[in-house]
């Protein structure tokens, strides 16, 4: 499996999620645990073994061990969220993945506002072939000292490649699975010697976090599943794992994960990040509400049209949130230290809608 395969919008949802993860790299989903020391903290520790800003440090990760010699200056990030932790301990990073949901040239608003109050420049943006391939010649134009992809699939490979280049930080665990926010915040912050910082900036948005529940007690224990709205053609729902940072990100404002998860585990190939459940069997997925992502309004519209959809029960008591905003789309599915503050006062009234039961398609988001 290489860092990213490209895949076109075809007819089913399983494809479209394939796109959805992939249009990070070509064109451009932690649970909180309620205690003072989140969940996933002590596996990150444990990853991460250093005296704060002390070199060299060593981080234990899907292909081995990094040892990092000194502080990185110039770093390459790809893949979604590196990018954004690189930038929020106060590194600009030399290169980056153009981000899906930015603007014209790439940059979603938070980490351009952030590059520009650290006095820039923006990063150049990373390329990759018709299949997906890195180009490694472009990194190594670049001079980095160190290359960071947590929310990846970097392939043997491509992991080898790259160590040639510079030290190489790929995913913590398995391919597109970073570990929670915390703990890519955390290595991040071991890697470049600003452990200190790190830790602070999980404090702030674990307290915002926090302040969500507080202000929404009917979120708390509210099952729900997050997917893909439908496209034109589709037979069956795509619903992500529990391990998906979008999923993580709701049960960090109080809502369960549904019930129905070992279904949709099930469903799920080799090392994928998702399920897919036919429209015919959703009444076999339980949940209070669903939240999806969705491609623009009409796509909006065309699943509420589908009569096999709109008799699900979240969707029959309008107890949906769809987001077809492609910005906070971004940001509440690569929930980062700089994208949850930009998306809680958009992503969080939507929410309270869908549990509310007057569901959101997310017009004005």
């Amino acid at each position: 499996m290489s860092i990213s395969i490209p895949a076109g919008r075809g007819p089913g949802a399983v494809a479209r999620l394939v796109a959805l993860a992939v249009a990070a790299v070509v064109v451009l989903a932690g649970c909180g645990s309620g205690s003072s020391e989140p969940a996933g903290a002590a596996k990150a520790k444990e990853k991460a073994s250093a005296a704060p800003g002390a070199f060299p440090v060593s981080i234990k990760h899907g292909h081995g061990t990094t040892t990092i010699e000194k502080k990185p200056r110039r770093v390459v990030a790809v893949s979604w969220m590196s990018l954004d932790v690189v930038a929020a301990l106060g590194t600009v990073p030399v290169g980056v993945d153009e981000q899906w949901g930015g603007d014209k040239q790439g940059y979603t608003p938070w980490f351009r506002s952030t590059v520009e109050k650290l006095g820039g420049p923006l990063p150049e943006t990373l390329n990759y072939g018709d299949a997906g391939e890195i180009d490694f010649e472009q990194i190594l134009s670049l001079e980095p000292d160190l290359i960071v992809g947590l929310y990846s699939g970097i392939s043997d490979v491509d992991y080898k490649r790259l160590t040639e280049i510079a030290p190489t930080i790929p995913y913590l665990n398995k391919p597109w699975d970073g570990g929670t926010w915390q703990e890519m915040t955390r290595t991040i912050g071991t890697a470049l010697g600003e452990t200190e910082k790190a830790e602070s900036l999980v404090t702030d948005v674990e307290g915002q976090l926090a302040s969500v529940t507080e202000d929404h007690p009917e979120f708390k224990d509210k099952t729900f599943t997050y997917g893909l709205a439908l496209s034109k053609g589709s037979t069956e729902l795509g619903l992500y794992l529990n391990y998906d940072a979008r999923v993580r990100l709701l049960t960090e404002m109080g809502f369960k994960n549904t019930p129905s998860m070992k279904t949709i585990a099930s469903t799920a190939k080799g090392t994928n990040w998702y399920g897919g459940v036919s429209l015919e069997k959703l009444d076999t997925i339980d949940a209070d509400i669903f939240v999806g992502w969705a491609n623009g309004a009409e796509e909006v519209s065309y699943s509420l049209k589908d009569p096999l959809f709109s008799r699900w029960k979240p969707i029959a008591g309008k107890n949906y949130a769809f987001v077809p905003d492609a910005t906070l789309g971004m940001a509440t599915s690569g929930p980062s230290v700089l994208s949850i503050p930009w998306a809680l006062e958009r992503y969080v009234p939507m929410l309270a809608d869908a549990v509310a039961g007057k569901g959101s398609t997310g017009a004005g988001s």
